[in-house]
């Protein structure tokens, strides 16, 4: 059995409301950035980040955005601070992916944030991952492991455990990770914040290391709705550096936005799987009622083409596309690997080019079927997780549970959709529920929009 620890207690002095209501009452900007630095330093050795931004250099940026600010120039994010996953770079500071034997030297940082600190945010520190963001659920890492900011029996989710916990312990204003097949909701669900996932190539992954070029993207973690969608308009936008940039991403709107139609699809009731967890059942009909109670007919639809769009993230020849970026270290470094997220990835090596093939044919066929099946609804509403699970669980069977978690997110990224997961009614343990709710891509301020009326009512 773990020992547990003292949950880390959220500061409200993280919030964008609480530091712009403090800029204007007159306090330091370079102050408000000290402060989070030093809860940073607070939580060192909690598992939370793999590094951090050295106290000097926090106060040199934030004096120098002070400074932009007095000579007139517009700061949006003057006084906010953020933290980024592991596995995108910052110029200056190591790129590990949470594994002791990787230790790369970007002399770039990634263009995500680039525009941050081009707005006035200070960048705090970097964030832990399950290794080489191959997991859902925090437990992939080196100890100590990060836990969930509200009860640290409780998996903190993965794989940017770090970059959730950092914001729902109120340590930052809001952060960075990146999402393959739900580490940019998962987390957030698991410690009752928002996470938003932007339709892909909408925000450009210049200066990411990839799990899966096909299907990553940079997604933010947030305290609300709002601040998640007003950094996603600053960081989106088309790249001319990034192959993976959309032609179209200045034209998609980023803020919330009133949907077109009332209609919203929700998942067969006898599809629909919680593993046994009654709470999370009863929270997730409680969460539905509360749309209902919005004015939104709800409309159950197949969920099997999603179903079967989520297997191929993790069981299919989908896997190999990770041996681009870690052959080499777990040919080279197998003593050093964590043995789940080897086994994450080796397998990839027992595909064909033609089963290769086959599966992305088959990808492109559900995309499709997902356009047809969601062309008439506002979106697609699912819990973002069906369970959440203790640490303790979790170890006891880390591969089944794992998968578990990725039930109703997994299939976000082959369809080619966005999502924002947002906190509801209370679930196991008095743990937040989680409520995804999902659009086409390019409905990135719909789903926003609709995340922002169901936060309201919470």
């Amino acid at each position: 059995m773990l020992d547990k620890v003292a949950p880390t207690v959220r500061s409200p002095r993280s919030g964008f409301a609480t530091a712009r209501a403090a800029l204007a009452d007159g306090a330091d900007p370079v102050a408000l950035a000290l402060d989070a630095a030093d809860r940073a330093q607070a939580a060192a050795g909690d598992g939370i980040f793999t590094a951090l931004v050295p106290r000097a250099e926090v106060e040199r940026k934030a004096a120098a955005a002070a400074a932009r600010a007095r000579a007139g120039e517009a700061l949006p994010l003057l006084g906010l601070t953020f933290s980024v996953k592991d596995n995108l770079h910052v110029a200056g500071m190591a790129t590990t992916l949470n594994c002791p034997v990787v230790s790369m030297a970007p002399q770039e940082s990634a263009l995500a944030i680039t525009r941050l600190e081009a707005a006035g945010a200070v960048l705090i520190g970097k964030n832990t991952l399950d290794q080489f963001a191959t997991g859902l659920n925090g437990t992939r890492s080196p100890e100590p492991l990060c836990r969930n900011a509200l009860d640290p029996a409780f998996i903190p989710g993965g794989s940017s455990s770090g970059s959730g916990v950092a914001v729902a312990a109120g340590i930052v204003s809001f952060s960075l990770g990146s999402d393959t097949g739900g580490s940019g909701r998962v987390p957030a669900a698991c410690n009752g914040i928002v996470g938003l996932r932007p339709s892909l190539g909408l925000v450009s992954t210049r200066g990411a290391v990839y799990n899966s070029r096909l299907l990553d993207c940079i997604p933010i973690f947030a305290t609300n709705v709002d601040d998640a969608s007003e950094i996603l308009g600053l960081i989106a936008g088309y790249d001319p550096l990034d192959p993976w940039s959309r032609r179209d991403a200045d034209a998609i709107g980023t803020a919330p936005m009133p949907a077109s139609s009332a209609r919203l699809a929700i998942p067969r009731r006898d599809q629909m799987r919680f593993f046994g967890d009654a709470d999370a059942e009863a929270a997730f009909a409680a969460n539905l009622d509360r749309l209902r109670g919005l004015g939104f007919t709800l409309e159950e639809i197949d969920f099997a083409p999603f179903e079967e769009a989520g297997r191929l993230v993790f069981q299919s020849a989908l896997v190999a596309e990770r041996l681009v970026e870690y052959e080499e270290i777990i040919t080279t470094h197998r003593d050093a690997i964590h043995p789940a997220a080897l086994a994450a990835i080796e397998p990839g090596r027992g595909y064909s080019a033609k089963q290769a093939f086959e599966t992305l044919y088959r990808m492109r066929e559900l995309k499709h079927a997902a356009e047809i099946a969601l062309a008439d609804f506002a979106a697609f509403v699912v819990p973002t997780v069906p369970t959440i699970y203790t640490i303790d669980e979790m170890l006891a069977d880390p591969m089944v549970r794992n998968g578990v978690m990725g039930t109703y997110t997994y299939f976000v990224g082959p369809m080619d959709l966005c999502a924002i997961a947002a906190p509801g009614a209370p679930a196991r343990a008095g743990l937040p529920s989680s409520l995804s709710f999902i659009g086409l891509a390019g409905q990135d301020g719909v789903v926003s929009g609709l995340a922002r009326q169901f936060q309201r009512q919470v």
